[in-house]
């Protein structure tokens, strides 16, 4: 496991969440796709639920406290009362790069083979390094969902093939 590797990878899914968010008011994030399936304000508040929990695999102690995203586990938000500002989603968003990011990098090369707290696989062989792996394509899964729940908002795309 290479820590470089493992930002990179975080990168990559932050400047693509970032690009499709953009412009996104909270009214907006709280639409819900026909016929079904998450909003963006619950694919973000996922996401940023998903990073603040994996700072203490690198080290370091939850920015929020986990109970402020119980909204944002496994069931889509319905209803507008429990979901988090969009605009307080993305500074949390912005607040959880830096340590995670850091904590990757200061992780000692031993402590990516430990066994990981748990495995959200079943996976009895999971490793902290291969559970950092598996949340890394988690978000870039939902990365991708936020540019489809961009267009179904009728914006155009974020990202765009190079001229």
């Amino acid at each position: 496991m290479h820590s470089d590797t493992l930002v990179h990878q975080f990168s990559i899914t932050s400047y693509v969440i970032k690009k499709n968010i953009e412009g996104s008011t909270h009214e907006e994030s709280l639409r819900q796709p026909d016929p079904a399936g998450n909003n963006l304000n619950w694919v973000v508040g996922h996401i940023v639920r998903t990073r603040n929990q994996a700072l203490a695999l690198v080290g370091k102690e939850h920015l929020f406290e986990m109970e402020k995203f119980e909204s944002y586990d496994k069931t889509p938000i319905t209803d507008p009362a429990k979901a988090i500002r969009l605009e307080e989603l993305v500074e949390m968003f912005d607040a959880l790069e830096k340590p995670l990011f850091d904590g990757i990098k200061e992780m000692p090369a031993d402590a990516f083979a430990a066994s990981a707290p748990f495995s959200p696989t079943g996976n009895p062989d999971e490793t902290v390094g291969s559970l950092l792996s598996s949340i890394a394509f988690h978000e870039a899964y939902h990365a991708g969902q936020t540019g489809l729940l961009r267009r179904l908002a009728g914006k155009s795309g974020a990202l765009q093939a190079p001229a």
